[in-house]
Order: structure tokens, then C-alpha cells, then sequence
């Protein structure tokens, strides 16, 4: 299109438009800056509110926005004749700017560290070198290929030479493997499409996009190197060795990271043989998509570009006993170490299918034992001899019974106390303990703590005292994650049960597994039978101040959906009903989650902001309102929108289309009005000076009628304030076009029998009126336009909010963005739309210079309430 319109206006002789195809590219322009005005306004409201918002709602706003934009700059091209064609050229550079932004972050060594997100300016950011491997053995990863093999495989890598520590051998696939299949049939933008409209408070909506995404991957097919660098990591790694197990975890960046644990939400895949690998990796890197993992991702504000999957593939360790170290109580409330274990597979721990024995150690290197919990374990896991794992029963008085020796608890500690000194952090390590009675660690990352919700008034409660005010419905459990919930219980039996979750809800369940992590959104807390204070839900609730009561025993069957019910973790209480008192109690202290704003797709919609909003050219008449000067999208839609109403002003002034018929109306009211006949608008009439008796146009008639709603005062001062009065003197001083802003401005009404398009300016605010009033309903509409004042912005905006409310009230369809309102109403009969008319008509005599009025903003509710009962001129009661 761009070389279209150069090779039409290369030539130095201009195509002469008639009025009507400028009409026609006018119109568009108005419509397209109307549309542009609304993506503005909802992108503002969504980046502004702090909200969770998905990657595909805010690019689909802004493709929207960037589309009319475009469209908005080439109709202005083709109206002006050419004159602005570098318009285009500066808008293609401000969107080429802003999406380098939004471009994946493959190969980022800074990646989501990055303070500012300001990629269109970045000399980091690189394409992913082909130079890169697609496998690195365990033995020389470390923290310098976390780019390559994400956070858990080079933190494992990096402990392998610290003394006393064992890990398993085994490789890592990086993220050059995955990007491969990504790129390949180019899955990426079909992905991206799958999630682009999806509603994430809708979960079977997200689970269906999920599946069509994993499909997507599995039907495309490999490329053909994929397999044969996935067997040969393995071979390179065991060599001939036979038949070697081996457990393929998932290693995305970011995972395991000290802000973002995905704990439990990728695939893990245990005890798989070579025959099976090729399987197991897919499995693995499609989990990405899974609904906890994209849920996890909306959540925490992460888009899934920036953490590519790497793959790690360690050997199976033929566990005796295994489980979960925290070298500090996530909570706070105990010094010390806990350590909790299973006999078998440490898997069941984070997955809260058992409830594991709990030791809580000295944190020395001397391991004294403070207390030791029993458990309560019916099997346990183990690897089968071929492929995949089996279930065990187990004696019941072994869940009683120590699995950990003194021995094993001294070795455990003085590793664990090594890896903590080491990375200068608290740790949650995963551990296992084989056959022969050799410790490996299978997984250490960065521990998470509760988000702090304590103050010095929640601390002075009486718990008996609230236990004899309230009925207890349940006492008892553990706190997996501390705090306060009140809403009402939801019962889940069924893993399908998760779709039908109400936002708000209480989630009550057997065991606390980690698929629970895609509600993470909708939940308020989580009550269960069993599970574990160290699982992947009971830290992924942490991370998010979600309270979390566990090990209850039988909490599921004494609570049922519907209940209305306070749960109080700290205290391991649940009370019936909601305990306003307790509420009251932690309101000023509970955690408020802000971390989405200050998550990496925030960050990056933060830095986009500065090509989007920021209106620079607020002056016309100055050298710099030009095309060069744009430096957002919404100096572009300004300066467009100005320069398309000199153009069209100037051409009605100039009255040299011989296809117009242009009339000045003469009537009581100051406003220096042309209207052009576009057809049965006017009785005939051979002078140029006409009253409202010639016109036919009931549109404009019905305007008029408002216009002339007692009350209005057309003329003379407003009660203003000094502030008022210094802003008024200030825009006229520095305003360079102020002389065509006067009340008598020219203002042009196009008009037919059932059409109007009405432009003014009154005073310093520009309006737009577009309506069809005919007998036909589908067809009726009318789009109203406001923006400006005289006034500081503040009360323009107040203005701007009152005339939204009040549109609103007359059942439009509004936006506000600033002092700019675009409101539109459609489907109404004649009748309804002519009454509106009149409403409008009023409504522009009544807000004339009341911005200046407005000095607080209660004077909004005043000047909504007064107008709609009846006050045309309800600026005159507002309150100082």
C-alpha cells in the first residue's frame, strides 16, 4: 500500500477529489480515530489497573491500534492529496520500534533481570548462535549455560564439585533443541494464535487451547536431527553401558528461579530406557502447554517466548527412601532444618500423595534432632523393571517408624548446610538415598517464603477468645501457608471438578496435587486431607499468599460445597460463616499481590507505554507539529486527526466544490454554523444565510432542540476560581491558534432528511456528532465525540468522566481516554434516536466551559446527578 500511494502522488500533478470522495476518506478517518481512541483507552485501563492480563488480550488491543493507525494515516494521505505521505513512513518506524519489544527473548543473556525491558534499544539481545550445542553432559554444566539449559539443570551442574555432594550423571537437551521444533513449520505463530483470544478466567477455554497447542507440536513431526541428537546425547553420556534408567525432567529458564519456582508443573517422566527417550523428551517439552503451566505463566506475568525448555535426562537412582530439605521454615515459625522423606521414590512428597514423616533438625553441622512427626504412608513407589514406575503397599507401622537413620540425618544436614553456604540463600533441595545407602541430590533451588502478612494488630489476638465467639466447623491439621480466606467451599472429587471452580471459592480436596496449581488464579485457599508442607502446591501457594491448611485428615468430608466458611491457617482453624472480626483483623496486613506488576510482561507492556501514549505534539500552529515530531501512535492519531479538519475546514471555507451546497444558519444562538446540503437536508433556498425554518434534516433539528433547552447559558461567565482563571489566561497566552477557538468559530453541520455530522469547536473543545435517524433500526446509530477545555488536565478529565457517566446513563456505549470521550449508541429506533439527539444537544450546551468548574472530583457526581434530573446547567450548583 506504502508503494502504491508513493508511486500515486510521485508525480507533481495533483488528482483533483471531489467533495464527496474527500467526504468519504474524511468519514473513514473520523470512524478509524474513533476505534483508535477505544484500543488507547482500554490498553490504558488494562496496563494501568495493576490487573492480571494475558500476552493475547494486550496484543490483540494493540494490533488493533496499530491497524487504525495505519489505516488512519492513509486515508489522510489520500485525502490531503499526497501532502502527508511521510506520515506513514514515521508511524513504521514508532511500530517498528515498539515491536522489537515483543519479540521472543530467545538468547537474552540478561533475560527477565533486565530492569527496564527497553529491548528496541538493546545490545544484548542476539539470535540463538548456531554455534551453540544441542546437548552439554551433566559433568561440565554449570551457571554459565543456564542461558542454554535453564535454571535447575546448571544449578545441579554447578553443586557436582562442592565436597560431599553426589549427583546423578546424565545430559542436558538445550533450548536450541526446542527452538528448532518451534521454528519449524513455524509452530510459534500458530501457537500464538491458539492463545490470542483466550478468556483465562474461563479454564476449559484454556485447557482446550492447551491441548490444540500440544497437538499442534505433536502433529507437525520432528525435523528429522531432532531424534538422532536426542539418541546421541545418550549414547555419548552412558556409552555401551546397557539398559540405563533415566528420570527426564524439564529445565525451562527461569524454572526454579528465585521469583518463579513451576514447581510440579512440567512432566516429569521417571524411569525411562533408551527405547523410550524420544517419547519421554516431547512429553517433557510439551508440558510447557499444560494448563497448570500456561495458568502459572498468565499468573505470575511471564510469556512462554521467554523461557524456552531445555531438557535434563539424569540416571535413575534406585531409591531406598527419598524426599524434600528446606534449610529454613518457609514460614518463620521454627529454627532450623526440615527435612521430610518417604520410603521409595521422594516423588509422592511434592506431588501431596502421602503425607511424609517430618524431622526438624538443628541447623548445625552437629544435627541435633528437635522433633521428629511420624507419617502417614499406605505404598510406596519404585521403578519397575522395565519402563515406568510401581506401587507398593507398605506395612502401616512404617510410616511410624523413622526412615532416617542419625547417620542419614548428619549427612543430609552437612550437604545441605554446603549448598546453602554456596549460594548464599536459603535451599529446597530434592534428595534421595539409594539402595546402598549413598545420598544424592537430585534438585536444589532458591526457597521461597511467605509473603508477609503479619503486622502488629494481628498480632495482638486472643485465639480462645475467638474460639468461644465463633463456631468452629474444623481444628486441626498443618499450615502448609499462612494467612486468612473467607468465601465459600468448593469440593473437589475430580480432577475434571477443576473447570467448574468459582473465582473467589475455597478449594477443598483430598490431597493438595499439584494440578490444583491451575486455579491458582480463582482460589482464595486451599484446604485438604493430605499432603505436604514442602509440595509443589504448597509452594506455589507461598509464592502467591495463598493460605494453604493440609494433612487435616478428614476436612473433606465434614466440609461440602456451598458452605460459606473463614479458614485461618496460622491457627489451623476453619469457622463457619464469615468471621468479620478475624477479618478485620489481617485486612490492613494480608498480603496485596503486586508482583504482576513487577513481572517481565508487565515490565515490557511498561516500556511499550512510551511509544503508545505520551502525546508530544499538543500545539498546532508550532513548526513541530509535523509528521517528523511523532514519536508515539498517539501523536500520530493527533496529528492526523488535526490535519484531517484543516483540511476539511479549509476546503468548506474556501466553498470552491461546485458539488456543495453550503449555508449559513442564522438563529439565536452564537454559534456560527455552515451547513452543507447533502440532499434533502435544506428547503430550497437561493440565499446563503437560512434560519432553522429551511431546515428538514430532523437529526439536526432534534440537536437544535437540545440546543435551546431552557437553562443553557449560551453566553457570559462561569463561576470560576483562580486556578480556573490562571489556566484559562495560560492557554490563551501559549496557545497559538487561539484566535480560531473563540466561540464564534466556524462550526459545520453536513446534513441529508435523516443524516447529520455535526464538527465544532466551543471555545477550547473540539465535538464531532455523526446520527442516522431513519425508519429502518439496524441501521440507526449515533457516534458522539469530545475532547479538550481550557482547563488543567485534571479537570478536564473530570469533565470528561462526567460527560462518559452521563452517556452512559442515556445507554451509550462510552470510553474515556484523558480528556478525549468517544461514546456510540446503535440498533434504536427513530424515535429513540432523535430523543437522544435532543439529550446530546443539552449535554453540549450544558458542559460548555465547565471544566474550569470542576474543582474536586465530587463536583462530577454533582454535575451527573443535576444534569440527569433535569439541570441544563447544573455547573452553576456544583459546591467549592
Amino acid at each position: 500500500m506504502l508503494k502504491f500511494l508513493n508511486i500515486l502522488f510521485s508525480n507533481k500533478k495533483k488528482h483533483t477529489l471531489t467533495f464527496k470522495k474527500k467526504f468519504q476518506y474524511f468519514q473513514a478517518l473520523l470512524s478509524a480515530n474513533d476505534d483508535a481512541h477505544k484500543y488507547l483507552s482500554e490498553l490504558g485501563e488494562i496496563l494501568l489497573s495493576g490487573k492480571h492480563f494475558s500476552k493475547g488480550q494486550v496484543t490483540k488491543l494493540f494490533h488493533g491500534l496499530a491497524g487504525r493507525t495505519e489505516f488512519i494515516c492513509k486515508q489522510l494521505i489520500l485525502l490531503s492529496n499526497g501532502k502527508y505521505i511521510d506520515l506513514l513512513d514515521k508511524f513504521k518506524e514508532i511500530e517498528s520500534n515498539s515491536s522489537k519489544l515483543l519479540n521472543a527473548h530467545v538468547y537474552c543473556p540478561i533475560g527477565w533481570n533486565c530492569k527496564d525491558m527497553n529491548c528496541s534499544d538493546c545490545k544484548e539481545q542476539q539470535n540463538l548462535p548456531e554455534s551453540q550445542p544441542y546437548f552439554i553432559n551433566l559433568y561440565d554444566a554449570g551457571s554459565s549455560n543456564e542461558i542454554l539449559i535453564g535454571s535447575k539443570m546448571s544449578r545441579l551442574g554447578e553443586i557436582r564439585h562442592l565436597p560431599g555432594i553426589n549427583i546423578p550423571d546424565g545430559f542436558c537437551l538445550t533450548v536450541r533443541l526446542f527452538e528448532d521444533i518451534m521454528l519449524n513449520d513455524n509452530i510459534r505463530e500458530k501457537k500464538n494464535k491458539i492463545f490470542y483470544d483466550v478468556d483465562f478466567q474461563d479454564l476449559s477455554e484454556v485447557q482446550k487451547a492447551c491441548v490444540q497447542a500440544q497437538q499442534l507440536i505433536l502433529s507437525s513431526g520432528l525435523p528429522p536431527h531432532i531424534e538422532e541428537i536426542i539418541l546421541k546425547a545418550y549414547e555419548d553420556t552412558f556409552g555401551s553401558e546397557p539398559n540405563v534408567k533415566l528420570a527426564v525432567r524439564s529445565s525451562a529458564r527461569g524454572e526454579d528461579s528465585a521469583h518463579y519456582s513451576f514447581a510440579g508443573l512440567h512432566r516429569t517422566e521417571l524411569n525411562i530406557g533408551k527405547s523410550n527417550l524420544i517419547d519421554a523428551v516431547i512429553e517433557v517439552l510439551i508440558s510447557k502447554y499444560s494448563l497448570e503451566s500456561v495458568i502459572y505463566r498468565y499468573y505470575t506475568g511471564l510469556r512462554d517466548e521467554d523461557m524456552p525448555m531445555s531438557v535434563g535426562c539424569i540416571r535413575m537412582i534406585n531409591s531406598q527412601c527419598g524426599g524434600v530439605l528446606f534449610t529454613a521454615d518457609p514460614s518463620g515459625k521454627h529454627d532450623g532444618i526440615i527435612i521430610q522423606a518417604v520410603r521409595g521414590l521422594g516423588s509422592i512428597v511434592v506431588e501431596g500423595k502421602a503425607q511424609p514423616q517430618e524431622y526438624l533438625v538443628e541447623h548445625s553441622r552437629e544435627a541435633e534432632l528437635i522433633s521428629f512427626k511420624p507419617g502417614q504412608q499406605v505404598f510406596k513407589t519404585i521403578p519397575n523393571v522395565s519402563d515406568g514406575l510401581a506401587k507398593v503397599s507398605i506395612m502401616p507401622h512404617l510410616s511410624i517408624e523413622p526412615c532416617l537413620q542419625s547417620e542419614n540425618i548428619k549427612e543430609l544436614v552437612n550437604v545441605a548446610i554446603t549448598i546453602e553456604e554456596y549460594f548464599n540463600y536459603p535451599q529446597d533441595i530434592e534428595w534421595s538415598i539409594d539402595s546402598n545407602g549413598k545420598l544424592y541430590i537430585l534438585q536444589t533451588r532458591p526457597l521461597i517464603f511467605e509473603k508477609e502478612h503479619i503486622n502488629e494488630k494481628s498480632l495482638n489476638y486472643d485465639i480462645k477468645d475467638l474460639d468461644k465467639k465463633y463456631e468452629i466447623l474444623f481444628n486441626g491439621g498443618e499450615c502448609a501457608s499462612r494467612g486468612v480466606a473467607h468465601g465459600k467451599v468448593f469440593v473437589i472429587d475430580k480432577l475434571k471438578d477443576i473447570k467448574e471452580f468459582p473465582k473467589g471459592a475455597i478449594l477443598v480436596a483430598k490431597r493438595n496435587i499439584p494440578e490444583f496449581a491451575s486455579l491458582i488464579h480463582k482460589l482464595s485457599a486451599v484446604i485438604t486431607n493430605i499432603g505436604s508442607t514442602t509440595g509443589h502446591l504448597s509452594i506455589i501457594a507461598r509464592e502467591s499468599g495463598i493460605p494453604v491448611l493440609t494433612n487435616t485428615v478428614n476436612a473433606a468430608s465434614i466440609l461440602k460445597t456451598g458452605d460459606e466458611i473463614t479458614v485461618f491457617t496460622d491457627e489451623k482453624r476453619v469457622y463457619k460463616g464469615k468471621v468479620e472480626e478475624i477479618m478485620d483483623l489481617f485486612k490492613s496486613s494480608t498480603y496485596e499481590d503486586d508482583s504482576f506488576m513487577n513481572s517481565p510482561l508487565y515490565r515490557i507492556w511498561h516500556s511499550m507505554t512510551k511509544f503508545i501514549f505520551k502525546l508530544n505534539l499538543t500545539k498546532m500552529n508550532v513548526p513541530n507539529f509535523a509528521p517528523n515530531y511523532c514519536e508515539t501512535i498517539h501523536d500520530v492519531i493527533r496529528f492526523s486527526h488535526e490535519s484531517a479538519m484543516r483540511e476539511m475546514f479549509s476546503l468548506y471555507e474556501n466553498s470552491q466544490d461546485s458539488n456543495s451546497d453550503t449555508h449559513h444558519l442564522k438563529f439565536e444562538i452564537p454559534l456560527d454554523i455552515y451547513m452543507i446540503d447533502l440532499g434533502n437536508g435544506l428547503k430550497e433556498c437561493n440565499s446563503i444565510n437560512v434560519t432553522t425554518e429551511y431546515i428538514l434534516s430532523e437529526p439536526f433539528l432534534a440537536l437544535i432542540k437540545g440546543w435551546k433547552s431552557p437553562g443553557i447559558r449560551w453566553g457570559g461567565p462561569l463561576p470560576v476560581d483562580f486556578k480556573g482563571f490562571a489556566n484559562i489566561m495560560y492557554t490563551n497566552i501559549n496557545d497559538a491558534s487561539k484566535t480560531e477557538r473563540n466561540i464564534g468559530s466556524r462550526s459545520y453541520a453536513l446534513i441529508s432528511r435523516d443524516y447529520l455530522n455535526f464538527f465544532s469547536r466551543l471555545g477550547y473543545h473540539f465535538s464531532r456528532l455523526d446520527a442516522l435517524a431513519s425508519d429502518e433500526i439496524h441501521s440507526n446509530y449515533i457516534n458522539f465525540h469530545f475532547r479538550g477545555g481550557a482547563a488543567d488536565f485534571t479537570r478536564r478529565v473530570r469533565r470528561a468522566t462526567a460527560i462518559r457517566r452521563i452517556l452512559e446513563s442515556l445507554n451509550f456505549t462510552a470510553f474515556r481516554n484523558d480528556d478525549n470521550v468517544v461514546a456510540k449508541i446503535m440498533n434504536v429506533d427513530k424515535e429513540s434516536i432523535l430523543n437522544l439527539l435532543c439529550e446530546v444537544g443539552r449535554l453540549m450546551g450544558a458542559i460548555r466551559n465547565t471544566d474550569v468548574t470542576m474543582l474536586n472530583d465530587k463536583n462530577i457526581d454533582e454535575f451527573v446527578q443535576y444534569f440527569l434530573e433535569g439541570d441544563s446547567a447544573p455547573a452553576l450548583r456544583l459546591s467549592k
